[in-house]
């Protein structure tokens, strides 16, 4: 189970694990997976697609996800399920959809707050975006080409006219696609057996063009969403994340200090069931339009304490700190303070 595979954490020295984790809409959730570490994204939704059906006696639903899990494969298996899916496509697909696109319904001329929907192939398109996910584009491509030129300069000062040309070439090639600037930058060795570089501002202008904007993909019929719902739905994906961002933070479901399978699953299993309770509290609370993060309310209710005078072993008083005033207010909006107005017989038994 424990393996080594790409870390999004950077840290390929360390053995990993991988968790799957499906939400509702409400970003309550649902399942969780854990699975060998050396695994492609990919390959994960087939397993939790059987999983939701046989536990849950799925029938009817919409899956949203990002890139990674994309695939030919995990398309045509969800639409022979009969399964609507939200996913996002890769740029390359997106520039070829502008390319084909009348000038007067070009990205930069839509508004960007609601999406412009692209039918085609039988499918659903939405192209989305924003001011703040262009400047994101631009920032990301200077930084991946700044950092590829430094070490194409370093490459081109110590490479020898005699060097083979091929491993050359390759040991280039391997260092651009560790920047993610392949697509960048041209090279190779001239006729005197020295190696050249310079940027292609076609391939640079060409992706400068889709700036701050993204494609979506859907088999959901107009009828059953509209352009507007259908990015709202994908919108949604942000709670996954959450839960994810969660479950690293504050539930500190790493580092895993067990190595056999079954210690490993239970660990996480533990570490998900409160992110599902804090998951639950948030949701009910939002019902009451509260909507503070709930790790931060739950250790302030930390600062609450029960305490229990004994004489001879026999309690005789339960005594509660006193709650600030400002808590107290809180508790109040969340329907919290009557269990603190006489605390519960259970918590005198547990100390």
């Amino acid at each position: 189970m424990v393996r080594h595979g790409y870390s999004r954490d950077h840290r390929e020295d360390r053995p990993q694990v991988l968790l799957v984790v499906a939400t509702d809409a409400k970003g309550i959730p649902i399942p969780v997976e854990v699975l060998r570490g050396n695994r492609a994204d990919s390959s994960t939704l087939p397993g939790l697609l059987v999983g939701l059906r046989r536990r849950l006696g799925m029938e009817k639903a919409v899956f949203v996800f990002d890139g990674g899990i994309r695939s030919f494969f995990n398309l045509e298996m969800l639409t022979e399920m009969e399964l609507r899916y939200v996913t996002r496509a890769n740029r390359g697909q997106l520039q070829e959809l502008v390319e084909k696109l009348p000038r007067d319904r070009q990205p930069e001329l839509w508004d960007r707050t609601e999406g412009m929907e692209v039918e085609k192939d039988g499918l659903r398109y939405v192209i989305a975006g924003g001011e703040w996910r262009a400047q994101r584009d631009r920032e990301r491509r200077e930084a991946r080409i700044s950092k590829a030129k430094l070490l194409l300069e370093e490459i081109k000062r110590n490479a020898h006219t005699d060097e083979d040309a091929v491993q050359l070439g390759s040991r280039v090639g391997r260092m651009l696609q560790r920047c993610k600037a392949h697509k960048y930058f041209r090279y190779g060795i001239d006729g005197k057996g020295r190696f050249w570089w310079k940027l292609d501002e076609k391939e640079i202008a060409k992706e400068q063009a889709t700036d701050g904007w993204y494609l979506l993909e859907t088999n959901l019929p107009a009828a059953e969403a509209s352009a507007k719902e259908f990015l709202a739905h994908y919108k949604k994906l942000g709670e996954v994340e959450q839960a994810f961002c969660e479950l690293k933070t504050y539930l500190e479901v790493r580092p895993v200090f067990h190595w056999r399978p079954d210690r490993v699953r239970n660990h996480v299993r533990i570490c998900f069931l409160a992110y599902w309770m804090t998951a639950r509290l948030a949701a009910e609370w939002s019902k009451l339009g509260v909507f503070e993060h709930v790790p931060a309310l739950l250790r302030r209710l930390q600062s609450i304490r029960l305490g229990v005078l004994s004489v001879e072993g026999k309690p005789i008083v339960r005594l509660l700190s006193k709650i600030p005033r400002e808590l107290n207010r809180l508790l109040e909006k969340r329907r919290l303070l009557p269990l603190f107005a006489q605390p519960p017989a259970w918590a005198a038994s547990s100390q």
